[in-house]
C-alpha cells in the first residue's frame, strides 16, 4: 500500500466512526422499537523522517501511519407505548479488570504493612 493510500485510510477513520455508528438500526417487534447504542472511540497517528545523508549514512526515508477504532455496547433504547426506557448494558469485563486491580492493590498494600510490622 502506498504511503497516500495508508494516510487516506488512517483519515477516513473519523468519518467511519460516527454517530451512525454509535446508534445502530432500529429494530421493531409489535408496538415496540429497540435501538442500540454503542461507544466509539478512535485514534491516529502518523510520522515520517528524513536524513541529510553524508558519506557515513547515504540518503534516508521515513514513514509510518497507523489508526484504530473501537467500540462497545453501552445500552438500548426501548420506545414502547408505556413510554421510553434507557437499559444500560453492563461491561462485565470492565468490571473484572476493576476488581482485580482493587485486589491487587489491597493485597499489596497489605503486605507491606506486614512487613513494616514484623520489621518493628
Amino acid at each position: 500500500m502506498a504511503s497516500e493510500d495508508a494516510v487516506a485510510q488512517v483519515l477516513s477513520i473519523p468519518d467511519r466512526a460516527n454517530a451512525s455508528a454509535c446508534f445502530g438500526a432500529p429494530v421493531t417487534s409489535g408496538d415496540r422499537t429497540v435501538i442500540p447504542v454503542a461507544d466509539i472511540g478512535y485514534g491516529f497517528g502518523a510520522g515520517w523522517g528524513a536524513s541529510e545523508g553524508n558519506a557515513a549514512t547515504p540518503g534516508g526515508r521515513g514513514g509510518g501511519a497507523g489508526g484504530g477504532a473501537r467500540t462497545r455496547a453501552i445500552a438500548v433504547i426501548e420506545i414502547a407505548p408505556t413510554g421510553v426506557r434507557i437499559l444500560p448494558i453492563e461491561d462485565q469485563t470492565s468490571i473484572r479488570i476493576a476488581a482485580i486491580t482493587f485486589a491487587s492493590a489491597a493485597t499489596a498494600i497489605l503486605a507491606r504493612t506486614l512487613l513494616k510490622l514484623i520489621r518493628g
